[in-house]
């Protein structure tokens, strides 16, 4: 080392230490100042310097009726939840829960409770919890530091059960519909419709959440202090509240005909058949859907699953049955627009009919004798309508099915419609059933054999045959009409099958029970036998469980349809008594505001021993083996529906 270098090295070492010194009176300053002079807001800022996204929650939308009647509303709630992210022990809130809340749950409990959240750090823990209990979770958090208390908007149905089936209920959303609707779970009590319109209307209820950036402390609690707020924090996003929805119901009209139905078990439909709007939708028995918006107990549901009337059914979509005499019309049309049938034709009635190698009853023992098409609508002639049906033959009967919309759903603006069935040669050969026998014919040309309709889709024939062969699509929710085919029926065809619908209420027919002075009303009553057992017997001296299933379908006025009905009592015996007399009711009311007075359940069946007010029973017609059939090629008869 030179002597120069000797020199300089003093100097560069009192610069070093110069330049630490200088390091150091900075960070002792720095210190100073954030410990000393600014300590108390850096440490409460420490201990506060939590943030947490908080759902804005969107307002389901409201269900009126076509006049206004609210049906359905939101109503407020509370929750107890678990917030898994809080710090605290669970011992100590199991213990809180049980000491402050009277609440026990087990570890186990809550660590279900957490499985079943859609979000993960949050677990429902009890819906619908007292008011008292909010101020209980927040005077005490430090026994229950796990424990939120979370207010929810939840769906209530003022009119109870009288609307159900057509409303429906909604429920927490599970991951299966999360990845359908393309709807993430962000709440644990993000709720979707479960059945009824609020499920097939669900994008229209639902809306959208919001979300806000809160700050909170240690404990969990929100900081709402300007001084002290960290960035980010406030509205993220705006919650996007639900559309109400406008239905076609008539709350009133409702009322009357659930009243009339009394004890009996079925169903009734009225509906526009010019713009498918539905105007009533009976379904009985029906079920409560505030049931669902509270905690359900295990015994609530397993009553109703077990119920075995089965109120969880809808059965205007759902139940499927064969239409008896109700089919007769549509049997008249396809053979006058076919060429095989006219005004002119007479078949000849003696009670029964003798078909390969088996007998075919009418409803009347002693015959109808030579009877004509309107009149065989009017009187409800079986063997004349198995003669009409073995010259039809099944091909064309299905043909224009499938036009009129039989054997598929009609698209009916609710969930899980059932199709029916439209029997044909390939749809037996398709089930691997056989062949088809000229005598299986038979008993679907008087509505039973292997045909069956839902009572919707009978509603939408009958409204077809009001428009002239104008299939619109039924609806609930306010909408405009939607044509869904359009079949060609000649005027004259209609001005006769018309003439016999009206002449079966008017004209001293089997629907006579649903005259009304100053109305042309045209239905057709139908009587579908349940059980074999009941062929050919008077079903009012059955038990109840086997009696025959009473229709009731039409529309009116005759001139200018404006309503299409159909009525089922299921083992209601003959459609002219109780269902003629239900739907009597809703036509009044309709087109005269007219309300019964006193009691407005209906009259039940005619006593036995009094004439049938539409003697429209099922034949006794016996099914032949497999090995007949076969042997004669034909056979064929009633079948149990």
């Amino acid at each position: 080392m030179s002597l120069q270098e000797r020199r300089d090295l003093p100097a560069k070492a009192l610069f070093l230490k110069a330049l630490v010194w200088v390091l150091f009176s900075v960070l002792l300053g720095r210190l100073f100042y954030l410990q000393v002079m600014r300590g108390d807001f850096y440490r409460v800022l420490s201990e506060n310097n939590y943030t947490r996204s908080i759902v804005l929650r969107s307002p389901r939308g409201m269900i009126v009726d076509r006049k206004g009647a609210v049906l359905c509303r939101n109503r407020v709630s509370f929750s107890l939840v678990l917030d898994s992210a809080r710090r605290g022990d669970v011992v100590t809130t199991l213990e809180g829960m049980r000491r402050d809340l009277g609440l026990t749950m087990t570890r186990d409990q809550l660590r279900a409770a957490q499985l079943r959240s859609p979000v993960q750090s949050l677990a429902v823990v009890a819906r619908d919890v007292p008011a008292s209990w909010v101020q209980r979770v927040e005077a005490r958090q430090a026994e229950m530091p796990h424990l939120t208390i979370e207010m929810e908007l939840r769906r209530e149905y003022p009119y109870g059960p009288l609307l159900g089936h057509s409303l429906g209920y909604v429920g927490l959303i599970s991951p299966e519909e999360s990845e359908a609707m393309r709807i993430p779970i962000t709440d644990p009590f993000l709720e979707v419709g479960k059945s009824g319109v609020e499920k097939s209307s669900n994008a229209v209820l639902m809306g959208r959440n919001g979300r806000r950036t809160a700050q909170v402390n240690s404990l969990g609690r929100e900081i709402d202090d300007p001084t002290l707020r960290l960035p980010g924090v406030g509205i993220q996003e705006e919650p996007l509240p639900g559309r109400s929805l406008s239905l076609t119901l008539d709350v009133e009209l409702q009322k009357l005909l659930e009243t009339a139905f009394g004890d009996e078990t079925g169903c009734a439909l009225f509906m526009d058949p010019a713009t498918g709007e539905i105007l009533a939708w009976v379904s009985i028995p029906e079920f409560d859907p505030n049931l669902f918006c509270g905690n359900v107990s295990p015994a609530a549901w397993k009553a109703l699953a077990e119920d075995p009337r089965h109120p969880l059914l809808n059965r205007p979509i759902q139940g499927a049955y064969p239409p008896g005499s109700s089919f007769k019309p549509f049997v008249a049309l396809v053979g006058l627009e076919e060429g095989k049938l006219s005004t002119s034709t007479v078949f000849g009635c003696g009670g029964a009919w003798e078909f390969g190698g088996n007998v075919f009853h009418c409803w009347a023992k002693g015959g109808h004798g030579s009877v004509d098409l309107l009149t065989a609508i009017q009187n409800s002639c079986n063997v004349f309508f198995y003669k009409a049906g073995n010259e039809v033959g099944i091909d064309r009967l299905a043909k224009w099915g499938v036009r009129f919309g039989l054997g598929r759903p009609t698209g009916v603006d609710l969930p899980a419609e059932g199709s029916g069935i439209l029997p044909s040669p390939e749809w037996k050969a398709a089930r691997k059933l056989g062949p088809w026998y000229p005598g299986e014919t038979l008993p679907v040309s008087i509505g039973q054999g292997y045909l069956t309709v839902t009572p919707m889709q009978l509603l939408s024939f009958y409204a077809t045959l009001a428009t002239g062969g104008v299939r619109v699509k039924p609806h609930l929710a306010a909408a405009p009409p939607e044509v869904l085919q359009r079949t060609d029926v000649s005027a004259s065809t209609l001005a006769v099958v018309k003439e016999g619908l009206w002449r079966v209420v008017n004209g001293g027919g089997t629907g006579k029970a649903c005259r009304i002075e100053g109305l042309d009303v045209c239905a057709k009553t139908g009587t579908a036998q349940v059980v074999k057992a009941s062929a050919g017997k008077d079903t009012r001296l059955l038990d109840k469980a086997i009696r025959d299933h009473a229709w009731f379908a039409g529309f009116a006025p005759r001139g200018d349809p404006k309503v299409a009905f159909v009525v089922l009592v299921e083992h209601g015996g003959h459609g002219g008594d109780i269902a003629a007399k239900i739907a009597r009711i809703g036509l009044e009311y309709l087109f005269y505001g007219k309300e019964p007075v006193g009691a407005q359940t209906v009259p039940g069946a005619t006593p036995p021993g009094e004439l049938p007010p539409d003697g429209d029973a099922p034949s006794e017609a016996p099914t032949p083996s497999p090995a007949d059939q076969a042997r004669l090629g034909a056979g064929g008869g009633h079948r149990a529906g």
